[in-house]
């Protein structure tokens, strides 16, 4: 079997209103479709999330730098396929775009592996389980009090045992007053996680964390600028809420140095920026040996696959803007993900839904 072709789609879904955590305001989705197709008609699909921000430079790092590269490939030598992206990219860099691309392209090869053995690729990772439990994920600063509280109440109301919200606003008074509101409106038996999207400084962390200490947080994640790892070293001494990171790291010595120096508990790679499966789950072994447990970013119809396959895997986050979009969207039952039955990653996408927001 060798790969016959790559394909690109963007594809645009405005949001109204907007959205806003304490860095971005973010006014549409964008989502980058790649599709690999081979020789024997079997195709793996994967997706980049972009809300705006380059959509067109993550498709061209495909189209136009990638592309060549794998095509007459043998789609089942996943490493090989991985390793020459990455040396296809080494003058310009290996982070940044060149991640998000060489990313996706993993997952679509893991697709077609699945596909290829009539198996769920979490399957083929060694499962240890078959479902994992989700977090309801959101809390925007843009939203009122009334929005916050309606948007976590119906996730508890759904079965969810966990809720995020965001934190991190020019007002330290009205983000306390905002958390203590989530844990009036959701109780005592659901998990509080608190997102910064590290706009503080290490000071301002430890005293925002030492402030919602009564509120029994389960993890305080991103407060402070991710190159920071002394403050993020600091932070972690200063705070006994387990800290989270990682969502924007692109590489394993990264994620190295901060688990030596003991400055996260949870990790939280982004399947497409971290190397996709195949990176993700190096970073799973990592994160065992100093025994971190593991919570990735954003995609929940990826992250499925690594975390039940994961002995330190916690919790999957819930958004559910893909859901509409999937010919088969991930099932989530009582506050768990249930892990999918077909072959392959089961990223494909509606044929409507690509005929609606397709742009160019």
């Amino acid at each position: 079997m060798k790969i016959k072709d790559v394909r690109t789609a963007r594809l645009s879904i405005p949001l109204n209103p907007p959205l806003a955590d304490s860095t971005h305001r973010l006014d549409r989705i964008d989502w980058i479709l790649i599709g690999v197709v081979t020789d024997s008609g079997l195709a793996g699909h994967s997706c980049m999330l972009s809300f705006d921000y380059g959509p067109e430079l993550l498709k061209g790092i495909v189209d136009y730098e990638l592309k060549k590269v794998v095509i007459g490939m043998d789609p089942l030598l996943i490493g090989k396929v991985w390793e020459a992206c990455w040396n296809q990219v080494e003058y310009i860099g290996q982070t940044g775009v060149a991640a998000w691309g060489i990313s996706a392209i993993d997952i679509c090869l893991w697709d077609i592996l699945g596909k290829s053995l009539g198996s769920p690729v979490y399957k083929l990772l060694g499962a240890c389980r078959e479902s994992v439990p989700v977090y309801g994920s959101g809390g925007w600063l843009s939203y009122s009090v009334d929005q916050l509280l309606d948007e976590v109440t119906s996730y508890v109301k759904r079965g969810f045992k966990a809720v995020k919200i965001k934190v991190g606003s020019q007002n330290r008074s009205k983000d306390i007053a905002r958390v203590k509101a989530v844990r009036d409106a959701i109780g005592g038996e659901v998990r509080l996680m608190v997102d910064a999207n590290q706009s503080w400084s290490p000071h301002e962390a430890i005293a925002f964390s030492r402030a919602i200490l009564d509120y029994d947080i389960a993890w305080l994640e991103e407060p402070i600028s991710k190159d920071d790892v002394e403050g993020y070293a600091r932070v972690a001494s200063g705070t006994s809420i387990p800290i989270a990171s990682g969502e924007r790291e692109y590489s394993i010595r990264a994620f190295r140095e901060l688990l030596e120096r003991g400055t996260i508990s949870i990790v939280q790679p982004d399947a497409l920026r971290f190397g996709g499966i195949s990176g993700c789950v190096k970073l799973i072994h990592l994160a065992e040996a100093y025994n971190a447990h593991v919570a990735p970013h954003f995609y929940k119809e990826i992250d499925i696959h690594l975390v039940t396959s994961a002995r330190n895997g916690i919790f999957i986050e819930y958004f559910p803007w893909l859901d509409d979009l999937l010919v088969n969207p991930l099932k989530v039952e009582s506050g768990m993900a249930l892990a999918p039955s077909d072959p392959g990653m089961g990223l494909e996408f509606k044929p409507e839904a690509i005929r609606e927001y397709k742009v160019g």
